[in-house]
C-alpha cells in the first residue's frame, strides 16, 4: 500500500507538469487508483486514490462506475471523516452518471444529527468551494458572499491561530483574493502578516495568501492600511530576501510581483522607497539566479518598476558586455534571452515574434544556412511559449510568422525555419496564408538547408498539401530539384510528398492516424502509413524478382535502426587483394565539412588510430598470425587496411563493400599483450551513474569524422558497436584518462552517437568533468 500511494503521487506529479499540448495517458494507474479509494484503511490513503482519479480521469473513462460505486459506500459509512472526504471529492469532480447513485444519500445526509460534523474543518473548506461555485452560477451574489467571507475572516482570525496551520483562515484569505478587500480586510491581512514572520517554514503559505488579497486593493486603501499598522507589507518579508534558502527568496519575488512597485519602489515622490540601496542591488543580481522561476519573477518586477531596466539589461546581455559565465555556454545564453524577450512582450504576440526574429540570426552566426547549427533549446523554449499562450497571441503569432515565409528576399535561419515547420502543422487552421503559397515558399527555400532541415520542411508540405486540390507545378519541379542532389533520406522524403500531394485524401487519413498535431506525431503517422502500404503491396502477385526487390527496400526504408550495417551477400574475398587494397579517388565521396566520407584514407603518420576494421577483415584474419600485427601500432611506411564507402546508386561494386554507417567502428586498438591490463569501464553502468550530468545535441558531420576529432582529445577512447548492448542502434563510446580509476568517474565521459543517412548524427553525452564535457561538445557541434 505505501508503494501504492508513493507511485501515484509520483504519477500525478509528472502527469502534471509536462509541457502543454502533450497528452500523458495514465489509463493503466486508474484501477490502482480506485483500488486505493476502496481498500485504503485510513483517509490519507483513500484520499490520494480520490485525488488521482478527480485530476486525471476523463468524465466518460470506463471506470467511473467502479468510482461511483466506491464513493457511495463512503457516503453510507458511519464514520464522519469518510462522508467529509467523499462530499469533498464530488465537489471537484462528479459526472452526470453520479447523480441517481447519490442523490437520495445526499438529501439524507442534510439532516445528518452528527455535532462532530460542524467543527470538522474539511466540512467548511467544503462548503466555501460549494459558495464560490454558486456564485461563479449566479446562485449567491458577489456583495452578499464578500460580506460573509468578511465576517467568517474576522471570526476566524479573532483567536489568533497560528496562521501556518489554520487551513480555514487559508481557504478564506484564498476566496478573498476574488474581491476588492475592505479596509478592515486589509487590517486583519497586515495583522496576519506581521504574526506569520516569525513562523517560518510554516508560515510561508500564509504570507502568499496576504500579498494576494492585498493584489486587488486600490493603492489608497494600503497605504492608510500601512499608516495605520505602523509598517507596510513589504517591510514584512524584508528577511526573506537576504535568506539563503532559496524557496524564501522566491517567495520575496512572488510576493513582490503582486503589489504595485509604487509602494515600495520609490517611483512615486508622494511615496518613499521602502528598500534601501543594498537591498536593490541584491534584487538586481537575482537576474543572475540559477534559478529560471527567480529570474523570470525579477524581470517581471523590473518590467513593472521600469521598462528601460529590462531593455537595457537585454542590450547588454545581447552584445554579451558581461554575464561571463553566461555566454562561455551558448544554450543558456539562448535560453537568458528568450527569457527576457518573453517578460518584455507581454501578451503582444507580433511583438514577441519580431523580436525572435532579430535574435535568433545574432545567435546562429553569419555562416552558409546549411552549415549552421540549429538551437535546440531556442526551438524547445518558443514552442512551448506559443502553445501555452492565450488564443490571440497564438493569432497574432501565426500571422507574422507565416508571412515571412512568402518574402524570398527575408532570410529564415535553420532555428526559425524548424519553428515556422512545427507551428504550420499544428496552427495551419489559423494561418492567414493560403495553402498553396504557404507550399511556393517553403519549396523556394528548400535548397539552402542541410538535410535534417529539408526533412522538416518537405513533412510539413506534406502536410499542408491536404489542405490544397494539388500542388502546383513550381512547387513539385522545386522538390524535384532538390531529390535530384540529395541523400537517400531526402529522395525518400521528396519521393513521399510528390506522391501524396496528389491525393488529399491519402494525407487527410494519414493525419487521422496521428495521436496529436504535433509535427513528430504526424511523422509517425506517415511512416506507419507507409509501413502498412509496403505490407499491402507485398502481398499482391507478382514476380519473384519483384517482390524481393520490393521487401528489400521496404526493410532498408523502415528498419529502426536505418544507419547500421547494410551490405550484399557476397564471395569470400581474397585475403591478399582485400586487406592490401588502396580505394580508388575517383569513388570518394566529400562530407559537408570537407572531409573524407570513407574511413582508413588517412596518413598513417598523423591519424594512425583512426582505423576501421571491418566485419570482413575479423572473418579473414581470424586465427591468423597477421592479427596480432594489424592490433599493434604500424610501422611509419605501413599502408593501412582500406575500406571503400560505395555510393548508393553504384549497382557495380556492390560485392565486398561495406556502408559507412556501418556499426562496427572500432576503437583505438590497443595491443593484445596489454589490453587485459588496463582498467575498463561498463558503459550502461557509468551512463547510468553519469545521469545527473546529462547533455545532447545534433552533429552536422559523420560519425567517424566525430571519432577522429574525439581523437585530438590525447585520452583513451573505448568504442562499442551499435548492434551490441546495451543501447543497440547507437555507436557507444567511452572516454576516459589512459590510466583509469574504475572506482570514480572523474575525468570520465560516455557519449552514443546515432547515424543519419544525410552523413549528420545525433549525439547524447554524459560527464561530471566541466571542462572535459565542454571540450566534447565544442568538437560536437563544431
Amino acid at each position: 500500500m505505501k508503494q501504492l500511494k508513493e507511485c501515484l503521487v509520483l504519477l500525478l506529479y509528472c502527469a502534471m507538469t509536462v509541457n502543454p499540448g502533450v497528452v500523458a495517458n495514465v489509463d493503466f494507474a486508474f484501477h490502482h487508483a480506485i483500488n486505493l479509494a476502496e481498500a485504503g484503511q485510513t483517509i490519507q490513503d483513500k484520499r490520494i486514490g480520490y485525488l488521482f482519479c478527480a485530476e486525471l480521469m476523463p468524465p466518460e473513462h470506463e471506470l467511473q462506475l467502479m468510482l461511483v460505486n466506491t464513493l457511495r459506500k463512503d457516503l453510507e459509512s458511519h464514520l464522519v471523516p469518510r462522508i467529509c472526504l467523499a462530499l469533498d471529492t464530488l465537489i471537484h469532480f462528479s459526472t452526470e452518471d453520479f447523480i441517481p447513485a447519490i442523490q437520495s444519500r445526499l438529501i439524507d445526509l442534510l439532516s445528518h444529527s452528527s455535532s462532530v460534523a460542524y467543527s470538522e474543518p474539511i466540512v467548511a473548506s467544503a462548503a466555501l468551494i460549494v459558495c464560490v461555485d454558486s456564485v461563479k452560477t449566479g446562485h449567491i451574489s458577489d456583495d452578499m458572499f464578500h460580506s460573509m467571507l468578511s465576517k467568517l475572516y474576522s471570526s476566524t482570525w479573532s483567536s489568533r491561530p497560528d496562521p501556518g496551520k489554520n487551513n480555514i483562515l487559508l481557504k478564506v484569505m484564498n476566496a478573498l483574493r476574488f474581491f476588492t478587500p475592505s479596509e478592515r480586510d486589509l487590517a486583519l491581512t497586515i495583522e496576519i502578516l506581521r504574526a506569520a514572520r516569525p513562523r517560518g517554514f510554516s508560515a510561508r503559505a500564509a504570507i502568499y495568501q496576504c500579498f494576494l488579497v492585498a493584489a486587488n486593493a486600490p493603492l489608497e486603501s494600503l497605504l492608510a492600511t500601512q499608516a495605520q499598522a505602523g509598517t507596510s507589507f513589504v517591510q514584512e518579508i524584508q528577511h526573506l530576501l537576504t535568506s539563503e534558502d532559496v524557496n524564501d527568496v522566491y517567495l520575496f519575488v512572488v510576493c513582490l510581483s503582486h503589489i504595485d512597485p509604487a509602494l515600495w519602489a520609490g517611483t512615486s515622490s508622494d511615496i518613499p522607497a521602502v528598500l534601501e540601496e543594498w537591498e536593490v542591488e541584491r534584487v538586481m543580481r537575482l537576474l543572475e539566479s540559477a534559478d529560471k522561476c527567480i529570474r523570470t519573477k525579477t524581470l517581471c518586477i523590473l518590467q513593472r518598476v521600469d521598462r528601460g531596466i529590462v531593455e537595457a539589461y537585454y542590450t547588454q546581455l545581447l552584445r554579451g558586455d558581461s554575464q561571463t559565465r553566461i555566454m562561455q555556454d551558448p544554450e543558456e545564453h539562448s535560453r537568458r534571452l528568450l527569457e527576457i524577450i518573453q517578460v518584455i512582450c507581454g501578451e503582444d504576440g507580433e511583438l514577441y515574434i519580431q523580436h525572435i526574429k532579430s535574435l535568433l540570426p545574432v545567435l546562429e552566426g553569419s555562416t552558409p544556412l546549411n552549415k549552421r547549427r540549429v538551437l535546440q533549446e531556442a526551438v524547445e523554449d518558443v514552442l512551448v511559449h506559443v502553445r501555452s499562450a492565450n488564443a490571440n497571441f497564438q493569432s497574432s503569432c501565426i500571422g507574422v510568422l507565416f508571412a515571412n515565409i512568402t518574402e524570398p528576399d527575408l532570410e529564415i535561419g535553420p532555428t526559425l525555419m524548424v519553428i515556422l515547420t512545427a507551428l504550420i502543422s499544428e496552427y495551419l487552421y489559423m494561418s492567414p496564408i493560403s495553402p498553396v503559397n504557404l507550399l511556393r515558399g517553403l519549396s523556394k527555400r528548400l535548397s539552402l538547408y542541410s538535410g535534417s532541415i529539408q526533412d522538416a520542411c518537405l513533412l510539413s508540405m506534406t502536410r499542408i498539401a491536404a489542405e490544397s486540390d494539388e500542388a502546383p507545378s513550381d512547387v513539385v519541379e522545386n522538390v524535384s530539384t532538390v531529390r535530384d542532389r540529395s541523400s537517400r533520406y531526402v529522395r525518400r522524403r521528396c519521393d513521399q510528398f510528390i506522391s501524396l500531394s496528389r491525393s488529399k485524401a491519402q494525407i487527410k487519413h494519414i493525419i487521422s492516424m496521428a495521436k496529436s498535431t504535433a509535427l513528430p506525431d504526424f511523422m509517425v503517422a506517415l511512416e506507419t502509413y507507409e509501413v502498412e502500404k509496403d505490407n499491402r503491396e507485398a502481398h499482391l502477385p507478382s514476380s519473384p524478382s519483384l517482390v524481393s526487390a520490393r521487401s528489400s527496400e521496404s526493410v532498408s526504408r523502415n528498419s529502426p535502426y536505418p544507419h547500421e550495417l547494410r551490405y550484399d551477400a557476397y564471395e569470400p574475398p581474397k585475403l591478399t587483394s582485400r586487406l592490401r587494397r588502396l580505394s580508388n579517388s575517383s569513388s570518394s565521396r566529400q562530407s559537408e565539412d570537407g572531409s573524407s566520407r570513407f574511413i582508413g584514407q588517412v596518413r598513417a603518420s598523423q591519424e594512425a588510430l583512426a582505423r576501421t576494421i571491418t566485419p570482413g577483415d575479423l572473418a579473414l584474419v581470424a586465427g591468423q598470425a597477421e592479427l596480432t600485427s594489424m592490433a599493434s601500432p604500424p610501422a611509419p611506411n605501413t599502408v593501412l587496411p582500406v575500406v571503400q564507402i560505395m555510393d548508393e546508386d553504384d549497382t557495380t561494386s556492390r560485392v565486398d563493400l561495406i556502408a559507412l554507417d556501418s556499426p562496427f567502428v572500432s576503437e583505438p586498438l590497443v595491443s593484445i599483450s596489454t589490453a587485459s591490463s588496463v582498467s575498463e569501464f561498463d558503459f550502461e553502468a557509468t551512463w547510468n551513474l553519469l545521469d545527473s550530468a546529462n547533455s545532447r545535441g545534433w552533429s552536422e558531420v559523420p560519425i567517424n569524422v566525430v571519432v577522429g576529432r574525439l581523437q585530438g582529445l590525447q585520452r583513451r577512447l573505448k568504442m562499442i558497436a551499435a548492434d551490441v548492448a546495451p543501447f543497440e542502434g547507437d555507436v557507444k563510446i567511452i572516454i576516459s584518462p589512459e590510466i583509469a580509476d574504475t572506482s570514480s568517474t572523474r575525468g570520465v565521459a560516455v557519449l552514443r552517437l546515432k547515424g543519419s543517412e544525410d552523413g549528420s548524427c545525433l549525439w547524447r553525452l554524459r560527464c561530471g568533468d566541466e571542462q572535459l564535457r565542454s571540450s566534447i561538445r565544442n568538437i560536437l557541434s563544431g
